[in-house]
C-alpha cells in the first residue's frame, strides 16, 4: 500500500474524533508518522523527562490492533490493546494526551460528560490503568480548579447510597474517598449536576453548591491520601 493511500485511510477514520487542540507540552514531543520501511503507524510517540509512550500498529494490513510500549531509561513494557480488557476503550482510542506527571501519561475517553474514563500509562507499572473520571487536570469545564497537577477526580462506583468520588493521585494511585452529603443529590448524581465549583489549594478541597434560594451549601476537608 502507498504511503499517501495509508495517510488517507488513517486520517478519514480518526479524524472526526480528534479535538483541536494544541498540547504545548513543556519539555515533551509529540510526533506522528509512516515509517516507510517497516510500514508502521505510530498513533503516539511522545518522550517526555526521561519517559516514554508509544501506541503503534504493525503490520499495515492490521492497523487496529494496536501495541503499548512505554517506560524510562531503566524499564520497557509493551502490551497488546486489542484484548477484552481494554475493549471498552473503544480501540482506537484519542491519540490526544491530556495530562503529564513525573511517571506517568494520561489519555481521556468516553461519549460525553457523564461517561468518561481514563486510560493512564505509569512507567513503573506493567500494565496501564483504566478508571471512571470525572475531573482530571487541565480540563476546561465548570469551576473547578486545582494547584495540584498530580490530582484526578474518579468515580466511586462502590457507594450506592448517596454520591461519592476519589480524589486520586495519578502516580502513586493514593486516594482519599469524599461522600457527598445526601442533602446535596441533585440532578443524575454526576459530579457536574451536584457541585458547582470545586477549588483544590494546599492540601485542601473546597466545594460548593450553588441553592435555588441563592443560598450556597459548602464544604471544607483536608486532603490526606492513602
Amino acid at each position: 500500500m502507498k504511503k499517501t493511500s495509508l495517510i488517507l485511510i488513517f486520517f478519514t477514520f480518526f479524524g472526526c474524533n480528534q479535538k483541536e487542540k494544541n498540547l504545548n507540552l513543556l519539555n515533551s514531543e509529540i510526533k506522528t508518522e509512516l515509517t516507510e520501511k517497516s510500514e508502521t503507524i505510530f498513533w503516539i510517540d511522545t518522550v517526555s523527562n526521561g519517559k516514554f509512550l508509544k501506541i503503534f500498529s504493525k503490520p499495515e494490513n492490521d492497523w487496529q490492533n494496536l501495541t503499548a510500549e512505554f517506560g524510562n531509561e531503566k524499564t520497557k513494557h509493551t502490551i497488546d490493546l486489542k484484548t477484552k480488557e481494554y475493549e471498552m476503550l473503544g480501540i482506537p482510542f484519542t491519540n490526544e494526551i491530556e495530562w503529564i506527571t513525573e511517571k506517568s501519561f494520561a489519555l481521556i475517553n468516553g461519549c460525553g460528560t457523564n461517561c468518561r474514563y481514563a486510560l493512564i500509562f505509569n512507567t513503573e507499572l506493567e500494565k496501564p490503568i483504566v478508571m471512571p473520571i470525572e475531573f482530571y487536570p487541565g480540563i476546561e469545564y465548570a469551576d473547578y480548579k486545582t494547584d495540584n497537577p498530580n490530582l484526578y477526580i474518579a468515580v466511586n462506583e462502590n457507594h450506592k447510597n448517596s454520591a461519592s468520588f476519589i480524589i486520586v493521585d495519578t502516580d502513586s494511585q493514593k486516594k482519599l474517598t469524599l461522600n457527598i452529603p445526601k442533602g446535596w443529590n441533585r440532578g443524575n448524581g454526576s459530579i457536574y449536576d451536584i457541585l458547582d465549583k470545586i477549588e483544590i489549594k494546599n492540601s485542601e478541597i473546597k466545594i460548593i453548591q450553588n441553592r435555588e434560594n441563592g443560598n450556597k451549601k459548602e464544604l471544607n476537608k483536608q486532603i490526606k491520601l492513602e
